[in-house]
Order: structure tokens, then C-alpha cells, then sequence
């Protein structure tokens, strides 16, 4: 009888509860925005687990093709609905009143568990607190001095490669996957905390091995399920459960080894980020709530060397794929960079290089898209007009406490509407070529050229220039030793975590043909 009573109370409860949200949605304009087909959504998983499922933004570009600029889906387990941003004007002013909009608090847990409580967890004023003490480690000039490390990486991962390509007599079919990632692991290690791991190194092999495992696992319906169960349950992530209570692998390394680098004296001129931040957090300061503490430190590189090598990883090797398949494009590009030596100066002064690099960070952001939920009401300025499904038309947006929104980065960096019929293809040419980009006003508003792949406002990418110049070293050393060619291999362009190619569902996986430059000479 007791169980009875109790699964009773619980349906009822349930049911108030939805009640509650169906009336409360009622009120709002939100609710009344065109809305996603209902016969493509799933009674349990509303139309999330179709995006999650599809390629990057995928149905969202097909959705705001029949919809417009502005809509929404119904979010899973009957969270209600969450509006989709693909107005310029919205997203910028989501991302830059983020004391208004704050991060969903779901994902939170996740990233405590992989990367700790650092710049990318933060919010409010503690955000604001750590934000600034790591500017001075990535400004121009301190960027501008990492240069000679990732080069020096960048030329280490071309004679691996050159080896294995040497071995199957000077061309063939090789995964890209087991090259790329190493580089870009010991190129943000070098310049995150002066550690030159190496790629056969143990501490190297635990991260790269964790990050795959976390890769292939990301893209499974429990992973899927997990954020909207703790979002829901938030009390969850409490319970004395090794899965949720241990810290990843990844994390585990990166720290023991920051660790032991914070135990001995600063570097005076150390150029790295650990350096930097040790010398400008701590020198001097005696007032501790004025600097870093030693976690602080540890989360915020463990953040860096994650996101750094992870998210560079992802838009470099389809960069790569994206040349391979436009063999003009690589053509051109080599001629540019033939006789060219790379120096912290010149790699700014290749226009060519500069549109390549702008065209791949404009075709794949390493992150799909950031969501949001209002924490009070507010007013929302539109770029173009919305039509509701009564027929009303309204030029800003109402919104309620409480509403959830998700900004696509990709969907705004590719919208047809805004950027033409070609939006989706590889065309460096439309950075180099007058109005071969729509104006201003009507594009992403961020950091850095006119894409959303940075983010935007107080939380946009911080290591934003350290990426560019990553991705433009290790592209021209790539271009200038080897000619890469498409294997014929059906790629899937999937978010697991990050940007990711897979291949059978099997993650982190990209063939390629590629050959030596020189063979072709002889």
C-alpha cells in the first residue's frame, strides 16, 4: 500500500509539475515561437537526441531553413522548450550580458571532473577574477614568443609522419588521427608549462589514451543522457560514486605535473603560460584573494592543455580533409608558402594561409554550440523580424526567467541565409575577394574575424590568438611536405566532446592519402 501511495504522490507531483510548466510557457513569447516539426521529435528525447545524433548542426541549418533565424525545440524528458539562435544580434547580446545568461549549470559537474574549477567553469565575478590574472599569458607579445615551440612540434609531427608515409613507399592511406593530436598535445604542453612530454612518453600516452576513451564515449546515448539527468537532479553529482566523484585521467597527469612545476622557483623569463601566470599572480603579491592560488593554477592549465590541444586537433585535421578534396586550394596554398621561412612575422603576413585559416575556424568550430538559461527577464533585440505562430510579428524578443536558449556556433557561421547558396563549401577565396563576405552587421560578432568560433563577450575564447597561429604553423608545415589527397573514406563530422572526424562510429578516425612533396618533383 505504501508503494502505491507513493507512486501516486510521485505521478502527481509529475504532473503539477508539468502543469506548472505548461502554463508558465503559456505566458511567455518563447512559446509562441515557430517550433521544429512535432513529427520529428521523440516523445522521451523531444528533438535533442536527433541533433545530438547527426552530423554538426545539421538539423539545425535544415530546421532554420524552414523556420527562419529564430525557433525552437522541445528539449528532452519535458524540460520544455529551448530556443535556437541563429540571429546574430541575439547571440551577441546572450554572450555579452552573461551576468543575465548564465552557462547551463548540467554541464557544469562534467567539467569539474575533466578540467576543474578554472576559467572555463567560472562564473560571475569569480570568472571576472580569473579572467583577468590570465590575460598577461595571452597577450600578442607573450603569444608572439611561443612561436619557436610549436614550430619546433609542428616539424617533429611532419618526420613521423614522413616516416610512415617513407614505409609505404612514398604514399598511402594514413590515419591522421594518430599525428595530429600527439602534436597539438606536446605543442600546448610545451607552451602551457615548459614540458616537452613527447608523444611516446607515459604521461602522453595516459592523456592521449583517456581523451580517446572519453571520444569514442561521448558520442553514446549515455553520454547523451547524462547532463540532462543531472540537470534535472542536480544532487546526483553528490552521491558517493566513484564514476562521478574521481577526476579524469587527463586531469590527473596534467596536474601531478603542474604540481611539481609549482614547487620549484618561477622562471624570470620563462615565456610559457605557467611562467607567466606564476610571475604576474604571484610575484609580489601578499594579499591572497589579489592572485591565483595553487588550484586555481592547476584547473586553469589542465583547462588550457585540454581545450588547446583538443579543439586545435579537430579544425586542423579537417582543414586537412577540406584541402585534400580541393586539390586547387592546396596547389595554391603550397606556391605561397614555397621559399617562405616561417618566422613569428612572416606566418602573420601570408594572405593565403590567413584566408585558408579563416575559412577552416569559420567551417569548423571545435565546440557546437553554447547554451544558456535567463536568469531574469529581460528584452532581446532581433536582427530581422520574427514572425509567431499567431501571426504576430515582433522585432525584439521578450524573455522570462527561466528560459533556455542554445547558440549554434556553426549554423551561425554558415547560415545559407547570411552566407550565400556556397555557405557550406571550402572557398578561402571569399576572405580575399571584395563583398565575397556579407557585411558585418549581418554576421557573428566575436573575438576574432567575423565567426562565432571564439564565442563572444566575457567568456569568449581567451586563447584565441595561441589557436590561430597553432592551426597556421602546423597547416604550413604540413602543405609544404606533403600533398594530401581524399582516401574515398565516408567521413562523419560529429561533436564528441569537440569536433571530431569518425568513421563506422569509430571515433577520432581520419584517413587520408597523403604523399611526400618532393616525390612529386623528382
Amino acid at each position: 500500500m505504501y508503494t502505491i501511495q507513493a507512486v501516486s504522490a510521485g505521478i502527481a507531483l509529475l504532473a503539477a509539475t508539468l502543469l506548472l510548466q505548461h502554463l508558465f510557457q503559456r505566458r511567455s513569447v518563447v512559446s509562441k515561437l515557430p517550433v521544429a516539426p512535432a513529427e520529428e521529435a521523440s516523445i522521451l528525447w523531444g528533438h535533442e537526441y536527433r541533433v545530438a545524433k547527426g552530423e554538426v548542426s545539421a538539423e539545425y541549418t535544415r530546421w532554420a531553413g524552414l523556420l527562419g533565424q529564430i525557433f525552437r525545440i522541445k528539449t528532452a524528458l519535458f524540460q520544455g522548450d529551448r530556443v535556437i539562435v541563429g540571429d546574430n544580434l541575439v547571440a551577441q547580446h546572450i554572450s555579452q550580458n552573461a551576468h543575465i545568461y548564465l552557462k547551463s549549470q548540467a554541464f557544469q559537474p562534467i567539467v569539474v571532473k575533466v578540467v576543474g574549477r578554472g576559467v572555463a567553469w567560472a562564473e560571475g565575478e569569480e570568472h571576472k577574477f580569473q579572467r583577468r590574472l590570465l590575460v598577461p599569458a595571452f597577450t600578442p607579445s607573450a603569444v608572439q614568443k611561443m612561436f619557436d615551440d610549436i614550430i619546433q612540434c609542428a616539424e617533429k609531427c611532419a618526420t613521423r609522419l614522413a616516416s610512415e608515409v617513407d614505409a609505404q613507399g612514398n604514399a598511402g592511406i594514413v590515419n591522421l588521427s594518430l599525428y595530429i593530436p600527439p602534436c597539438m598535445l606536446e605543442t600546448i604542453c610545451r607552451v602551457g608549462f615548459g614540458r616537452d612530454f613527447g608523444h611516446e612518453s607515459p604521461d602522453a600516452q595516459a592523456i592521449l589514451g583517456s581523451w580517446r576513451e572519453d571520444v569514442q564515449k561521448f558520442s553514446t546515448f549515455p553520454a547523451f543522457l547524462a547532463p540532462i539527468v543531472i540537470g534535472m537532479f542536480p544532487w546526483i553529482v553528490k552521491l558517493p560514486i566513484a564514476a562521478l566523484q574521481e577526476d579524469g585521467i587527463a586531469k590527473k597527469v596534467i596536474q601531478r605535473v603542474t604540481g611539481d612545476l609549482l614547487k620549484q622557483p618561477p622562471s624570470p623569463d620563462g615565456s610559457d603560460i605557467l611562467s607567466i601566470l606564476v610571475r604576474e599572480s604571484w610575484s609580489g603579491k601578499d594579499n591572497s584573494s589579489a592572485k591565483l592560488s595553487s588550484q586555481q593554477l592547476l584547473d586553469n592549465i589542465t583547462t588550457v592543455v585540454m581545450a588547446g590541444f583538443e579543439a586545435s586537433s579537430g579544425n586542423v585535421m579537417f582543414t586537412l580533409l577540406d584541402l585534400a578534396r580541393n586539390i586547387k586550394v592546396q596547389t595554391k596554398l603550397r606556391e605561397e608558402l614555397a621559399g617562405t621561412e616561417l618566422d613569428s612575422k612572416s606566418i602573420e603576413n601570408l594572405p593565403y594561409l590567413d584566408a585558408v585559416t579563416r575559412e577552416s575556424l569559420r567551417l569548423h568550430p571545435s565546440s557546437a554550440e553554447t547554451s544558456r538559461t535567463a536568469m531574469c527577464d529581460d528584452t532581446i533585440p532581433l536582427h530581422n523580424p520574427v514572425t509567431l505562430q499567431n501571426g504576430e510579428i515582433i522585432t525584439t524578443l521578450p524573455v522570462k526567467a527561466g528560459d533556455q536558449f542554445t547558440i549554434p556556433f556553426t549554423l551561425l557561421n554558415t547560415n545559407p541565409a547570411i552566407w550565400g547558396p556556397n555557405a557550406h563549401e571550402f572557398i578561402p577565396e571569399r576572405w580575399m575577394t571584395p563583398n565575397g563576405i556579407p557585411p558585418s552587421r549581418d554576421l557573428p560578432h566575436g573575438p576574432w574575424t567575423n565567426v562565432s568560433t571564439f564565442g563572444d563577450g566575457p567568456h569568449a575564447c581567451i586563447g584565441w590568438r595561441l589557436a590561430v597561429m597553432q592551426i597556421k604553423i602546423v597547416l604550413a608545415i604540413m602543405i609544404k611536405t606533403f600533398e594530401f589527397k581524399d582516401s574515398g573514406v565516408k567521413i562523419h563530422k560529429m561533436m564528441s566532446p569537440s569536433l571530431q572526424p569518425f568513421v563506422n562510429g569509430e571515433a577520432a578516425t581520419l584517413p587520408i592519402h597523403i604523399s611526400l612533396v618532393h616525390s612529386h618533383s623528382n
